[in-house]
């Protein structure tokens, strides 16, 4: 996994994450036409879902949200955009979300409930791919 991606990561625990009761299930990454004082602003789509001691909720919510990505930092912007109202997906099943995400771009982290919830599922994504399903032991780049 990159090391953007581990401090993304990180940025989300801390700030939609404290208490530890979230669970992520899967996260990509895109690069966003738009631009912020000349600095490039990427698309964030988060599939999550709650987690109470060791049960995980079969339901997800997703949304997508927007990251300034630099070489020493991750910080958020266009807030006014994403953070106000219900997210973009809401209360559907997690065996979807993995195609939800996709629609964005490939994630760069899928947890294994996830993929087992996928690959139960016959997700195509999962059923004939020689070359491995988890995206989670990806190596630095």
């Amino acid at each position: 996994m990159k090391k953007t991606h581990k401090k993304l990561i990180k940025l989300l625990e801390k700030t939609i994450n404290p208490e530890g009761d979230i669970h992520f299930l899967e996260i990509a990454v895109k690069h966003s036409k738009t631009h912020e004082k000349e600095r490039p602003v990427r698309q964030v789509r988060v599939a999550l879902t709650f987690q109470e001691g060791d049960t995980l909720d079969p339901y997800y919510d997703g949304t997508d949200l927007f990251v300034l990505m630099g070489e020493n930092n991750i910080q958020f912007t266009l807030e006014k955009e994403w953070t106000d109202g219900h997210p973009t997906i809401e209360g559907s099943p997690i065996e979807f979300a993995f195609g939800w995400v996709a629609e964005l771009a490939e994630p760069f982290y899928v947890s294994p409930e996830a993929l087992a919830a996928a690959e139960t599922n016959n997700h195509p994504r999962y059923c004939n791919n020689p070359q491995g399903n988890s995206h989670q032991e990806e190596s630095e780049k």
